[in-house]
């Protein structure tokens, strides 16, 4: 009896290093295949019929990927204002970050919506499927360049930020991002007349600078008009001329 007590027990130690070293090896290559990320730009507008649909995209890629180094941005176009309705999120600097890529892509024009990820690839966006292919081979690509972003002082007005950056961002783009999430907006004219839009993350606030040295300082003004708990900051580095994207941080207020 005794002795088969032995084996018994020798059999469950086994068991649990097999069933821990599944777990070990399980771990390490969800975290091998997750090392990267993807930053996803859409460029959009309210006065345009087809974006609500790429702006639900969006949001249901945000929730999908919510535990993952997944980032979206709504970039909001001032060319389609012209048109009966003017968006109150569009800024022409946005409209001449999406020219900048049209060179890039070598596109004859500007469209809307336009998905942009990584820098690297574009596609309609509201094309699900191609979309989603882009951000899994990101995410299973390595992670470039790392650094870190902090709140360094918030009031009603504004707020100030700290970057860490390493020695292989001089000279690259650290391109900061206010984003608000979760708008609505009761369009009342043009091609979306009459309808209510939602909108996952918006850009709220855009600064671009060239990066000089391993730390930043910048402060940001607040929008007239925000909700101060839906507000957080994308920023990332990139190649200048609207390159590859090589390192992205987040900051929650």
């Amino acid at each position: 009896m005794k002795r088969i007590l032995v084996i018994g027990n020798l059999l469950m130690v086994v068991l649990l290093g097999c069933l821990s070293f599944s777990s070990d090896e399980s771990t390490r290559s969800n975290l091998t295949e997750n090392k990267g990320f993807a930053v996803i730009e859409l460029y959009t507008s309210e006065g345009c019929s087809s974006c609500p649909s790429a702006d639900n995209l969006l949001k249901q890629i945000r929730e999908e990927y919510k535990n993952q180094e997944v980032y979206v941005l709504a970039y909001h176009v001032d060319y389609w204002n012209r048109l009966g309705w003017k968006d109150k999120f569009s800024d022409h600097q946005f409209t001449e970050r999406q020219s900048a890529y049209a060179n890039n892509f070598k596109n004859s024009s500007v469209y809307t919506p336009q998905a942009i990820v990584n820098g690297k690839d574009e596609m309609v966006g509201s094309a699900a499927g191609e979309l989603k292919n882009s951000i899994s081979k990101f995410l299973k690509s390595s992670n470039e360049l790392q650094f870190s972003s902090k709140v360094e002082e918030v009031n009603s007005q504004s707020l100030k930020l700290s970057f860490d950056l390493p020695i292989n961002a001089q000279n690259k783009d650290l391109v900061v991002n206010l984003i608000e999430k979760d708008i609505s907006t009761n369009v009342k004219a043009g091609e979306n007349g009459g309808r209510v839009l939602a909108h996952a993350n918006v850009v709220r606030a855009f600064q671009r600078f060239i990066i000089e040295s391993t730390k930043k300082e910048i402060k940001i003004e607040f929008p007239i008009d925000f909700k101060k708990e839906n507000l957080e900051i994308i920023a990332f580095v990139q190649e200048k001329n609207q390159g590859a994207i090589l390192g992205v941080a987040r900051t929650k207020l």
